[in-house]
């Protein structure tokens, strides 16, 4: 998930935190410095008010939490090593053992911090609320970043496979929508108004020009702004982040059932078009702010044959033709048009053939390509020359050169490269692996 998004997602569980220990029976006097005469008021008589400063730090440290586990880009070697990239991004502080680790330094810095500016302690109850905060932040990015195809592996060291949610584009712009008017609403600093109204506003614009989003999705997003905006005026204060967040389920819970619809409507696609292929997998990803249209790949055995087959899919004929469903997936040079009859519900674009013996060749062969299909969960390549392979994932250009998956890898090489995780290889299925150990 972009990390805009994942930045909403901590500052409404910040504003929401707020607002709720705002509604909790007072635990012990609060304390307000002489330099805070605001508070915001509480919505039970006899809560303790919250200081603007536990407010300021709530919804700081939690945006800064909700970002955490991207740190390993500060390592990932972006721009030099492409390989370790792949490995190690979404890796390792992606998983929850890490997470909350990472909480917890989170929250003995802002405990520091705090105690420096203020020349105090913040009281137990105030420490209490902001160390859940944060716990519950650091862990949204992790649940996020499932939701996509990208994928993360979040219960190592116990278990090294990864998970894949398929239900959300990367980039969801409902998100967006359903978060920024609420803390707009929340915020008493214009800075803070300016920035949240300049990401909305970029959002809805950005709706109207990209092609992933169809006409009648950036229609609904304008107009869901509209309504959401005037939805929120009429809640009270105390509502506001409650309704944000439900609104915010609710938009996760639509796309992974048009994700769902997509993918049955695949299948049975699959089973129409070639009774004997043995589908391994399929990736499916919802468009941007259309749960009715998503892009699917489709990883399939038909003997000694690998297959991968792009498509689009729209989960009811009732609404047009699956073509419409935004443009052709970018795959490799190396695809052919499918010769696969499309539905009006599944639009068959691309595919690509190949030995599945030769993956499992390369891989037992050439340590450098089995580490890169420790991240490739739809392999294609194509050979370079007589020693080397072009690797990638259909994913992200599948070998085109172009994609940032695309590694060039030795056909033959016992050297590994340094520091390769024991993630498993998504296509274990085809590579003869032994899992007992996972």
């Amino acid at each position: 998930m972009d990390n805009v998004t994942h930045s909403l997602a901590g500052l409404l569980l910040a504003e929401s935190a707020v607002r709720l220990r705002a509604r909790r029976p007072r635990a012990e006097p609060a304390v307000i410095p002489s330099d805070e005469p605001a508070v915001i008021p509480s919505e039970v008589e006899g809560s303790a008010p919250v200081s603007p400063r536990f407010r300021l730090v709530a919804a700081l440290s939690s945006m800064i939490a909700a970002n955490l586990p991207d740190a390993d880009l500060f390592y990932t070697g972006v721009g030099r090593d492409r390989l370790a990239y792949l490995l190690h991004h979404r890796g390792h502080t992606h998983t929850v053992v890490i997470a909350v680790l990472g909480a917890i330094l989170v929250w003995l810095a802002v405990m520091l911090v705090w105690r420096w500016r203020a020349r105090a302690a913040p009281a137990r109850d105030e420490s209490r609320w902001l160390f859940g905060l944060l716990l519950v932040s650091t862990l949204s990015h992790i649940v996020l970043d499932w939701s996509n195809s990208y994928g993360v592996h979040p219960f190592w060291p116990f278990d090294n496979r990864w998970r894949y949610g398929d239900s959300v584009f990367i980039v969801e712009p409902w998100f967006w929508v359903v978060a920024v008017p609420t803390l707009f609403l929340a915020s008493t600093r214009r800075v803070a108004q300016g920035l949240l109204a300049a990401v909305l506003l970029a959002g809805i614009a950005l709706a109207w020009r990209v092609p992933q989003v169809t006409a009648g999705a950036a229609v609904a997003l304008t107009a869901g702004v509209m309504i959401w905006i005037v939805v929120l005026r009429a809640l009270r204060p105390g509502v506001r982040a409650a309704a944000s967040v439900v609104a915010w389920v609710a938009v996760t819970l639509i796309m992974a059932a048009g994700s769902a619809r997509g993918r049955a409507a695949t299948l049975r696609a699959v089973r129409e078009a070639d009774p004997t292929a043995e589908v391994l997998d399929v990736v499916v990803t919802p468009l941007p702010a259309n749960p009715l249209c998503t892009t699917v790949i489709t990883v399939e055995r038909s003997g000694p044959t690998y297959r991968v087959v792009t498509a689009r899919v729209r989960g009811t004929s009732s609404l047009g033709h699956a073509s419409r469903c935004g443009g052709r997936d970018g795959a490799g040079p190396m695809f052919r048009d499918s010769p696969r009859r499309s539905t009006s519900t599944v639009q068959w674009d691309t595919e690509w053939t190949a030995a599945h013996a030769d993956l499992a060749t390369l891989a037992r062969e050439s340590c450098p390509a089995l580490a890169a299909l420790r991240f490739m969960r739809v392999p294609a390549w194509r050979a370079m020359d007589d020693s080397t392979v072009m690797l990638g994932d259909v994913r992200y250009g599948g070998g085109s050169g172009r994609g940032f998956s695309d590694v060039t890898v030795p056909r033959r090489s016992p050297a590994c490269p340094a520091a390769v995780p024991p993630w498993t290889p998504p296509r274990s299925d085809l590579l003869g692996l032994d899992l007992t150990q996972q």
